[in-house]
């Protein structure tokens, strides 16, 4: 029974995955040129912990993960370091939601993206595609509205970034 991880160490076993969405945004209500721009994000996602990941008593990590890595927004910046979240809300709102964090020229912005209306049937649909806002974190208003989609020809890519971790 070697094989057999025990609690503590499933405890201290984490994961992560790299993920990448790409697609068009538009600024909104004069914040940027007019037109449609290239938009996109590569994510490295992951929990430290498997065990409170999966775990639905653990309410503060239940299917919440750390993200971070680059974000590209035409217009706005090339490329910049995000940091943030993912948050799995299958069960309660049947999405995914991304919640990022990036730094242009000394100003601080927020895209939260989301997968809208997940359900077994529609995932190549639902898990594929998603709808987010950018938001000026100092200004206070709405900057950029953006859909990205992955690309199910890199499903291979993101399958085999899976690797498990420990402490």
């Amino acid at each position: 029974m070697k094989n057999i991880l025990s609690l503590n160490q499933l405890m201290r076993t984490g994961f992560r995955l790299r993920e990448v969405m790409a697609g068009k945004h538009e600024f909104v209500s004069r914040r940027g040129p007019a037109g449609e721009f290239p938009f996109s994000f590569e994510l490295d996602w992951g929990s430290d912990s498997l065990a409170d990941f999966l775990n639905p008593l653990h309410k503060q990590n239940f299917l919440l993960a750390a993200s971070e890595g680059i974000i590209r927004v035409g217009e706005l910046v090339d490329q910049a370091p995000c940091k943030g979240s993912l948050e799995l809300n299958y069960f309660s709102e049947a999405k995914i939601r991304y919640r990022m964090t990036f730094a242009v020229k000394g100003s601080r912005y927020e895209y939260i993206g989301e997968k809208l209306g997940i359900r077994p049937w529609n995932l190549h649909r639902t898990h594929t595609t998603c709808y987010g806002v950018i938001h000026d974190l100092e200004k206070g208003h709405e900057v950029s509205r953006s859909i990205t989609r992955f690309d199910l020809k890199s499903l291979p890519g993101f399958l085999s970034s899976f690797h498990l971790r420990r402490d």
